[in-house]
């Protein structure tokens, strides 16, 4: 196998090798950047200057394309066809930070399994998934592409993801190689401004960015996509440091290393490089071994070899790791596999519409409830209200290029089927996602998922408010259009967008129980919805069958378990919020004073405001409004207290033993996410107050109850000191510590250990 590859690099000269290097597209309508389709991408192909495409679209084409690649370019090398395989093919699952809250390694794992095995069947072979960016600001739109805030959560979610992709033999004709992406620090853009610069430390880069991606790595993912931003003045594109220093040599990541679309270009725009040539030689002597739509490597690398500037051994190498991605993948005994049109039955398919439901189900949080739901099929009248009702192409969210508007079930069709006609559903818009038409072309951008309706708001609203008179209880669904979030998909304002609080107001005003339904692909700022709503389950955006797995929980066929990825800000104010922030000198609970005639308390009857403290947002609680973790379901789970097998360990080899009994004190059955957390509270570097560190799920029956033990070693005290980002200290250092387990970041038991060193 070595031996083919290196017979093969001994026959091609310095075009062909930088061909391979080339990535175009040749059939986009809609570029996200700079660049443009390639015309004539027939007669490059025949030259060898192309060595991968963007898939999806017509397969006959790509066969086509593949068959001169094969039959009539130099050496007959296939091409990789490229895709957005984000949360889904064609079947589409919940949006990442969506399927993120089912804390569920194994669901996310059998969701990428089916999407490749989708994928290949129309001729993919490399997909630009997962994203793998820690985020904590939902005002960034890609936060829904995300799993979250938390590196822990989001390392567990890397690695299903990598595995079911990749299997355990990418020459499988239903395995597709994973892209890791956005190498790194990309989730915390300047203000969640997309493509904004990064000023991260290497501390923090390397305690919370990169271990979803050093996770990745160790799992075998095939290639890493590099992020568009600078990080601390480097644009990620030439930042030899990460790519080179970093990841190739300290990691040992020997896969592909991938610009992302037309940001080699974009080294001119940063100010870094004078021109497209410099831009192609910062970025090659970085360690990116693919350009991604600019095309400037095939245009400059020959001539910065001639120059000197650029060692021809080195073009070999990334040519060389693109003819043994393509070899891992059995294309040069394969190179049609997918483009024959015979797996085209794999597609929508019973099994994964069923998977699709049990995913969307799973990903919905719960989170307020009075008791209204689950409903009852009892004979009564729902109304059913919202611009998202009855709403077909939105169900998918963003990022689901290959999905198809009609294979989408909305709540409306999902509640009829589930009433099973003992119940009456009476149907109104009520309002339009927005009523801004500039705002709507915006959101409209790849193609119409709505119309604003030639009704005026106030008659929109008095028809919804008339069926609610009449119903027994209002469910409204409401939220985002899908494009609200996604690429380039900044929001300055959290909270639901038009008319929809109006709507809600006047919903509330009825006096009938509201249950709310909210979509979107990020967390909102649900202030007024938390103090008036009975219910609000979070549905983000949950795919193919997102009316049916809403129409299940709120008919309880199915108890909803999620809990929160990322948390829910009061006010788009608060952003970047976070459950691990840091302590700070001016903590809550160690200094400042209570204003006298301020009569704003918590649920404890605590000051929300307290004068010199990090709790001085004058507006209310500088808190989220649903933490990290949160999330109810129908079951009452209690807790038990915390038990830990000793309080006093010493060495590395030493063993904890964290005991809690959870029972199930509710009706039904239910599924509960126990998670553990670890605070450190003196270190050589200021900690955060908590950190993940693990979890479990657990299904209880009513009245069971289980212990649920974490065994903790020195690995979960550890951190990373990283005085420069390509030489991190990972140490743990002996002293006390607080174990704390429960339902959430913020419901906690806990208790002090002391772990010393040996002696």
């Amino acid at each position: 196998m070595y031996d083919f590859i290196e017979e093969l690099l001994q026959r091609m000269n310095l075009a062909d090798k930088v061909g391979q290097l080339n990535h175009p597209t040749a059939q986009s309508e809609v570029s996200t950047g700079a660049g443009e389709a390639v015309v004539d991408i027939e007669s490059r192909i025949r030259r060898g200057e192309v060595g991968s495409l963007a898939g999806g679209g017509d397969l006959a084409r790509l066969a086509e394309w593949q068959r001169i690649a094969v039959e009539e370019s130099p050496h007959g090398i296939p091409l990789l066809f490229t895709l957005d395989v984000i949360h889904g093919h064609r079947t589409i699952f919940p949006l990442p930070l969506g399927l993120a809250c089912a804390w569920d390694a194994a669901l996310v794992r059998r969701t990428a399994r089916l999407a490749a095995r989708e994928a290949t069947a129309e001729g993919i072979t490399l997909a630009w998934a997962p994203m793998l960016d820690v985020t904590r600001d939902a005002r960034w739109g890609r936060c829904a592409e995300s799993s979250g805030e938390d590196p822990l959560l989001g390392a567990a979610f890397a690695t299903a993801m990598v595995e079911g992709f990749q299997g355990d033999d990418l020459t499988h004709p239903d395995t597709v190689m994973a892209t890791a992406k956005h190498f790194a620090g990309y989730g915390l853009s300047e203000s969640g401004r997309d493509y904004n610069a990064v000023d991260a430390s290497p501390y923090r880069m390397h305690n919370v960015v990169l271990p979803p991606f050093k996770v990745a790595v160790d799992a075998g993912v095939g290639a890493i996509m590099v992020g568009f931003h600078d990080l601390a003045g480097i644009p990620c594109t030439a930042h030899r440091e990460l790519l080179r220093d970093l990841l190739r040599d300290r990691w040992g990541f020997d896969g592909l290393i991938v610009s992302d679309y037309t940001a080699v270009l974009e080294l001119v725009n940063h100010g870094v490089a004078a021109d497209t040539m410099e831009a192609a030689l910062l970025a090659f002597s970085a360690g990116v071994d693919i350009d991604l739509m600019s095309g400037l490597y095939l245009r400059h690398l020959p001539e910065l070899v001639a120059e000197g500037r650029i060692a021809e051994a080195e073009i070999d190498a990334s040519c060389r790791r693109v003819l043994q991605a393509k070899q891992r993948l059995g294309l040069f005994d394969r190179p049609y596999r997918g483009l024959e049109g015979h797996r085209q039955h794999v597609t929508l398919t019973a099994e994964s519409r069923r998977l699709a439901c049990e995913a969307a189900a799973k990903a919905c949080v719960l989170l307020k409830n009075d008791g209204v739901l689950p409903l009852a099929r009892d004979g009564r009248t729902i109304a059913l209200i919202g611009p998202l009702a009855d709403n077909r192409a939105n169900m998918q969210g963003t990022w689901a290029v290959s999905a198809r508007p009609e294979d989408s079930i909305t709540v409306l069709e999902g509640m009829q089927v589930a009433a099973r006609e003992r119940i009456r559903i009476l149907h109104a818009k009520g309002t339009n996602i927005v009523d801004d038409p500039s705002l709507a072309a915006r959101l409209n951008v790849f193609g119409a998922t709505f119309a604003i309706d030639a009704r005026p708001p106030d008659e929109l609203i008095a028809e919804a408010v008339a069926l609610a008179q009449q119903a027994d209880v209002v469910v409204a669904c409401v939220g985002e259009a899908k494009e609200h979030a996604g690429e380039s998909s900044t929001r300055s304002e959290l909270g639901l967008p038009g008319s929809q609080e109006r709507l809600l107001r006047s919903l509330h005003e009825t006096g009938k129980p509201l249950v709310l339904v909210t979509m979107s692909g990020r967390p909102l700022a649900l202030e007024w919805e938390d103090r008036h709503a009975n219910a609000i389950l979070h549905a983000w955006f949950g795919g193919s069958e997102a009316g049916n797995a809403v129409a299940k929980v709120l008919f309880g066929d199915v108890n909803p378990s999620g809990k929160l990825a990322m948390s829910f800000p009061r006010t788009a104010g608060q952003c970047p919020i976070a459950y691990a922030e840091a302590p700070t000198g001016r903590p809550v609970d160690k200094i400042g004073i209570d204003v006298r005639g301020d009569a704003d308390v918590d649920a404890q009857g605590r000051h929300v405001f307290r004068k010199f403290t990090t709790a001085c947002r004058l507006e209310g609680p500088h808190t989220p409004l649903y933490p990290f973790g949160h999330g109810l379901g129908y079951s009452a789970f209690e807790y038990g207290a915390l038990e830990l097998d000793k309080t006093a360990l010493r060495g590395e080899s030493d063993r904890l033993n964290a005991t809690v009994t959870v029972r199930n004190a509710g009706a039904v059955a239910g599924d509960e996410i126990v998670q553990l957390y670890i605070s450190d509270p003196v270190a050589s570097r200021s900690r955060p107050l908590r950190e993940l560190k693990g979890f479990q799920k657990i299904l209880l029956q009513p009245g069971e109850e289980r212990r649920v033990s974490f065994t903790i070693t020195v690995a979960e005290l550890s951190f990373f000191r990283a005085e420069r980002l390509s030489a991190p200290d990972q140490v743990w250092e002996p002293g006390r510590f607080i174990v704390q387990i429960g339902a959430s970041s913020q419901r906690l038991s806990e208790a002090a250990i002391e772990w010393r060193a040996d002696a």
